[in-house]
């Protein structure tokens, strides 16, 4: 438990929520057009002259003075292109005469090398073009509350997570009630969607094969204690302050509820909890004062409790400053005289009983 105090309320102003984990930002990775299997790619080659292999032959005329023994030869080149094909798993296709290339890894045009370095020896000076027809393998899968799931190509432009995410049509729902989660690999991480449009460094790269999934997830708090509605409520705006979500609840009721006891339960990031811990020692709990070397703060949350006493000028600027994050808990104590309110409220009852049944008792006159 911890009071909570203007250098607390520093620490909690001051922190930076953990976004994706380091080896999902990539700051070293570059896209790449190479080709990959699954990937449909066309080839175009050009033959330069001699007896073609993939066409009909060049032409040729003879013209001059009759009787000269002259004769001109042109050669035309020849072009062919040859039906789509798929890059096989093993990262082959099929070229005539050249037999099976490999060209997965290598970027169309040093895959067109390849194939013309193979065609070389059957025909004159091959030229060739390799052009990629449908780039499948080098996409990202979108789903979840999308309003178009599915494929989305990447280009060599890089794209990022909100890139794909409009390109597969935005969200269904408000960025306040949605989480962003990427799997890539064997490796899971999820964050809000409002943190993503807050902090460009979670604006990351996406590369082929992510998957990137929307997930609906309220934001929600509960009030309870003595306030005028306890329930549990949404957070309709980006940031909504512990002095709003009490404002929500109606106030504390001036009959039992206690100003000086508003408690916030929730758990933080151990290394958060720490900071708040370093900034005021004066307003830790003695008891974990007394139990700090035994405990420790060693797993990634800590589930704390703080303490804002409205009755005290800073009080309410403390409130206001203070943030509410999603499942928080605001409980507002009773007041110290509300067990003497309770108690004196059955004791009324018990003497406005006996009151009645006195009453009744002497109107009853007994028949002789």
């Amino acid at each position: 438990m911890v009071k909570v105090t203007p250098p607390v309320v520093r620490a909690l102003s001051d922190y930076k929520y953990d976004g994706f984990p380091r080896p999902f930002q990539l700051d070293t990775h570059r896209p790449s057009v190479a080709l990959q299997p699954g990937d449909m790619v066309g080839v175009s080659i050009y033959e330069a002259g001699g007896t073609p292999l993939f066409g009909g032959g060049g032409s040729s005329s003879g013209g001059g003075a009759p009787g000269a023994a002259t004769a001109q030869t042109s050669v035309s080149a020849q072009a062919t292109t040859l039906p789509g094909q798929l890059i096989e798993p093993s990262g082959q296709i099929l070229i005539p005469f050249a037999g099976r290339v490999r060209v997965a890894g290598r970027t169309p045009s040093e895959a067109a090398d390849e194939i013309a370095r193979r065609l070389a020896p059957q025909t004159v000076q091959p030229q060739v073009i390799v052009t990629l027809l449908s780039n499948n393998a080098n996409a990202v899968s979108v789903g979840g509350e999308v309003n178009k799931a599915g494929l989305v190509l990447l280009t060599l432009r890089g794209e990022k997570l909100l890139d794909v995410i409009a390109q597969a049509g935005g969200p269904r729902f408000p960025a306040l009630e949605t989480d962003v989660r990427v799997m890539r690999g064997n490796a899971v991480a999820a964050i809000p969607l409002q943190q993503v449009l807050a902090n460009p460094r979670d604006n990351i790269v996406v590369r082929p094969n992510d998957n990137v999934v929307l997930v609906r997830n309220p934001k929600t708090f509960v009030v309870l204690g003595a306030v005028t509605k306890v329930a549990q409520y949404n957070m309709e705006s980006e940031r909504v302050t512990l002095a709003e979500g009490i404002a929500r609840a109606g106030g504390t009721v001036d009959s039992y509820g206690s100003l000086a006891g508003i408690f916030l339960l929730r758990s933080e990031p151990t290394p958060l909890a720490r900071a708040v811990l370093k900034a005021d020692s004066a307003a830790i709990d003695d008891t974990y004062v007394r139990t700090a070397e035994t405990r420790g703060l060693t797993g990634p949350q800590t589930r704390m409790i703080y303490r804002i006493d409205l009755t005290q000028s800073g009080g309410y600027f403390s409130a206001q400053n203070i943030a509410l994050r999603d499942k928080d808990i605001v409980l507002v104590a009773n007041a110290e005289t509300a067990q003497i309110q309770k108690a004196m409220a059955l004791l009324r009852a018990f003497t406005g009983a006996y009151f009645d049944l006195s009453r009744g008792a002497a109107f009853y006159v007994p028949s002789q």
